[in-house]
């Protein structure tokens, strides 16, 4: 029974290796958080910027259609 009480041969590089790798996991699994983080505030930033733009265009629309309706109405009166 004394066999079975002791690790088996190479079981502690194998350990070692495994150890090994959750590390390597963890850093690559925070990477990739952090580039999804990153990304997302990219995607946000784009976002805020591209309602900026939809918001100025939706107000030059606003003023070019009063100015059609303006010119429409003297092309009435005259």
């Amino acid at each position: 029974m004394g066999d079975l009480e002791k690790p088996p041969v190479g079981m502690d590089a194998f350990e070692s290796q495994i150890l090994q790798l959750r590390g390597e996991m963890r850093d690559g699994f925070s990477a990739i958080d952090k580039r999804f983080g990153e990304t997302d505030q990219r995607i946000q930033t784009l976002h805020e910027e591209m309602l900026t733009k939809f918001e100025e265009t939706n107000r030059h629309a606003r003023v070019l259609h009063e100015e059609v309706l303006r010119r429409i109405s003297l092309l009435k009166e005259g």
